[in-house]
This record gives C-alpha cells, structure tokens and sequence, in this order.
C-alpha cells in the first residue's frame, strides 16, 4: 500500500471537511466577540434591512456587548456538548442552559437586572434545553458509532488472511 492509501483510509474526505469547519468557527469565535465594536453607540440602528430600538439599553452597542458576551461561550460550550465522548458530557448542558437563560433575559427588555433571572424560569428553560441536547446527540452518537464500526470492518478487511497450518 502506499503512503497517500494509508492517509486516504486513516482520515476520510468528510470528516476531515467537517474538522475544519469545526476548527474555523472556533478560531473565529473569540473575534465573533468583537463584532459588538461595529454597532453604533446610538439608541437607534436603522438599515435597509430593518430598524432596531434598545429600548431598555444605554444604546445599541451595549446591547450588542452582552449580546455576543453571551453567545461566544455559548457557541463553544454547543460544540463542546456534541463533541464530547465523555460520559460527564451531561454536566455541559447546566452552563449551557445558564447562558441560555440569561440570553433570554437581555432579549426580553422588561427585566430590570440581567444576570438575576429568577430560578423558577431558567428551569423550564434548562428541561427543554436538555431534552433538545439530548435528541440531539443521540443522532450524532448513532452517526458516530456507525463510523467507528466501518473504520473497525476496514482494518479486519484490509488485513492480510494468514492461513494457519499444513
């Protein structure tokens, strides 16, 4: 066999693709975080597209800084869950429903504090979160697991049928 077989056989074309999609958009999060910089420090952004008030905000790009504050982790924490072979995986989904609360509670401009969103909300919030997490990587442990059989049946096919005996 030759060497590019063996890299051809090791990494398959589209989890390599998948990787590196991955890798980008968790290289470009820290810099997504940034983007809040690019809002006007105005109470009022108009575009073409649409018109957008902070009405319970200093200005714009305030509510943007919270905004992304809570989304770059929460991206990251995402990827971590459905990610992870652990068997601890679970206990990612607490901080993700955490962020998940509070990304709630800046949208909602009603709330008069923005971290102190009452228990009794984020725990409707948190099953959901759960149950759709869950589903979730159920699909992907299923794909994952029929990958990890195939690349197993390929290495007992690729090796060579030494025959015992006479």
């Amino acid at each position: 066999m030759t060497q590019n077989k063996r890299l051809k056989d090791v990494v398959p074309k589209g989890s390599l693709l998948t990787g590196s999609l991955i890798i980008a958009f968790m290289l470009f999060i820290p810099y997504a975080f940034y983007l809040y910089t690019y809002f006007p420090q105005e109470k009022i952004f108009e575009t073409r597209f649409f018109t957008f008030e902070s009405k319970g905000y200093q200005d714009v790009r305030y509510f943007a800084w919270l905004l992304f504050s809570k989304l770059a982790p929460l991206s990251l924490l995402l990827i971590w869950f459905t990610t992870c072979k652990n068997w601890w995986y679970y206990s990612i989904a607490i901080p993700i429903s955490v962020y998940v609360s509070q990304i709630v509670g800046i949208l909602n401009d009603d709330l008069e504090y923005i971290d102190e969103v009452e228990f009794i909300y984020t725990l409707p919030i948190t099953i959901i979160i759960l149950t759709i997490l869950y589903f979730i990587r159920s699909k992907i442990r299923v794909f994952l697991k029929a990958k990890d059989i195939k690349k197993e049946m390929d290495e007992i096919m690729d090796k060579p049928f030494v025959k015992k005996g006479n």
